[in-house]
């Protein structure tokens, strides 16, 4: 029965709250700046949940503000399947970063739904926490914790431009949860996808509606401390 669905988008619907999650904002249009933890960006948070809840999916926040709404299958002991992305913007930054993958996995829960599809898998809308270094300095924080690559220890020494620490931030953002609660089991999740908005311009030239990435870019930082006596070259 499944594979003879007709599932439409409701694409309005779906440009309707993309536009509205855009209006959270400490820069004006068309500009968004949406900063981990600021009036703006928790009031979007409250918005999604609402657009989660609405979908009737079931919420879960971990320790560090990783938002989870969960459609249960009919066999939630199987591994899960997981998609989204994040809202935090980076100042000035576009409406369509980030936000396309946590509404656009809703507004795909919702058409499948519609459809009278029923999941064997649960499958998980994620909405990661700053994903954006912008606060403190790190990018893709809620994702690094929740596979463990940030420690507790390292979360806790993270501390903003302000001298605020991640802690006291966290916290007084409402989550204080355990940061040792924050790392998933291996088995949670069977596979995980996320809609992006092209971040190049080869899908646009190209004339493609979207495209599948199949590998990408690994940027790193490091901090380079070196020990030793000065001296002029040569010496």
């Amino acid at each position: 029965m499944n594979a003879e669905l007709q599932i439409t988008i409701n694409r309005q619907r779906f440009l309707d709250e993309l536009f509205h999650l855009a209006t959270f904002s400490a820069a004006p249009d068309p500009a968004v700046t949406r900063i981990l933890f600021t009036s703006d960006e928790l009031a979007a948070r409250d918005y999604v949940r609402q657009l989660m809840q609405a979908a009737e999916l079931t919420i879960y926040e971990d320790g560090i503000g990783n938002i989870f709404g969960r459609w249960e299958g009919s066999n939630p002991d199987l591994p899960a399947i997981a998609t989204g992305s994040h809202i935090d913007a980076i100042p000035h930054s576009g409406k369509y970063d980030g936000t396309v993958g946590v509404l656009g996995a809703i507004e795909a829960i919702r058409s499948l739904r519609e459809s009278g599809y029923a999941p064997r898998r649960s499958i998980d809308v994620i909405m990661f926490t700053a994903e954006e270094p912008t606060r403190f300095g790190i990018g893709c924080l809620g994702s690094r914790a929740l596979v463990g690559m940030l420690t507790p220890k390292n979360l806790s020494a993270l501390t903003d431009e302000e001298g605020n620490k991640f802690d006291a931030v966290r916290r007084a953002a409402g989550y204080d949860a355990p940061l040792e609660n924050v790392k998933l089991a291996a088995d949670v999740y069977q596979a995980f996808v996320e809609l992006h908005v092209e971040q190049g311009s080869v899908l646009e030239k190209a004339g493609i509606p979207i495209g599948i990435v199949t590998s990408i870019a690994a940027p790193a930082s490091l901090k380079v401390q070196i020990e030793g006596e000065g001296g002029h070259a040569g010496t």
